[in-house]
């Protein structure tokens, strides 16, 4: 008798099928259980534990064994998930990280439940957590500042860009020839070595990205002074038509007098001042963070030329990225 019944894998479903296929021949009684297990694919054996399993339950449909009950209830879940959402307590723990150790040690304290830290990683993510890095946020940021300026300022915005208005986010930052280490593949137990200058020399550069799209920067070998923020403001008008409104920090070389006079000798240009220490209402400090951090992630330069020249490249390669064109942190994506 020819096989007809020939998995490639023995997969749940397919052994279900398998026994699913016998079952009539089973329930007629046509064929011996040798031909049937020849036709199946199965040893005898088999098939008479198929018969008395189908004379005991009725059928051979799989069967799901309900498995061990749950250790926390819903209620618990829930408590430990609103616990989470906070900040460990900093009497505890200081540094204010939530490890798989840390969450283990506060449920079985609370709820007398102690998991296997290899196990909470998977629980933590079936209740909606993953591994991030923090944001940093200043300590001397006025949180109700923010909230009044994003509540008052994000609409004001939003009607000068339908209005046909250019915004641009201006800031400066610095690069040096020490690199941003970042994590790379390399053999077990090797760790790999970046043979880095031991020095502080840099080159700064002051940018802006537009609701345009567009992305402009000038870098020079100095740090940034007044003058030349009037120099790029003056640059930004040359290559942007229409009103353009600037959103930029509180720092000094954004509040001196010949900055003041420039901008009231300009009728095209108009700036808002972001609340203080408030970094991350400014998107081109996305622009920065990921020009150091993966454009720039563990380049070693042998000196400032080889930086500048890097810079270059790095820049061609930011305005081939299609920049954001509404706010970041407005109803707009």
């Amino acid at each position: 008798m020819t096989q007809v019944w020939q998995p490639a894998q023995l997969t749940r479903s397919q052994l279900e099928e398998r026994r699913l296929f016998a079952e009539p021949y089973l329930r007629e009684g046509t064929l011996s259980s040798a031909q049937t297990a020849e036709l199946c694919g199965v040893s005898s054996s088999t098939i008479r534990t198929w018969r008395q399993r189908r004379s005991e339950q009725g059928s051979l449909d799989a069967t799901f064994a309900a498995g061990r009950p749950r250790r926390l209830t819903d209620e618990h879940i829930s408590d430990i998930i609103i616990l989470l959402q906070a900040a460990p307590d900093p009497q505890r723990y200081p540094d204010q990280r939530w490890t798989c150790p840390r969450v283990r040690e506060v449920i079985g304290l609370r709820f007398d439940v102690w998991y296997h830290v290899d196990h909470l990683s998977r629980l933590l993510r079936e209740w909606g957590f993953s591994r991030q890095k923090p944001a940093k946020r200043a300590t001397e940021q006025d949180q109700d500042a923010v909230v009044a300026w994003i509540d008052t300022m994000v609409s004001e915005l939003e009607h000068k860009i339908d209005a046909g208005e250019t915004l641009a986010f201006v800031d400066e930052v610095g690069f040096g020839l020490k690199p941003t280490v970042s994590r790379r593949w390399a053999p077990c137990g090797q760790t790999p070595i970046l043979d880095a200058k031991p020095n502080w020399k840099k080159v700064s550069t002051i940018g802006a990205i537009m609701t345009t799209g567009q992305f402009l920067q000038p870098t020079h070998q100095t740090a940034i002074k007044g003058t030349k923020v009037i120099d790029f403001l003056t640059h930004l008008l040359r290559h942007v038509a229409g009103k353009v409104t600037v959103i930029l920090d509180n720092a000094s070389i954004h509040r001196t007098k010949a900055l003041s006079a420039f901008v009231a000798g300009e009728l095209r240009l108009s700036l808002v001042y972001l609340p203080s220490d408030s970094p991350e209402l400014n998107p081109i400090e996305l622009v920065w963070a990921y020009v150091k951090h993966h454009m720039l992630a563990n380049f070693c330069p042998k000196d400032v030329l080889a930086l500048r020249f890097r810079l270059t490249q790095v820049w061609r390669r930011v305005r081939s990225v299609q920049l954001p064109t509404r706010l970041l942190y407005g109803s707009n994506p």
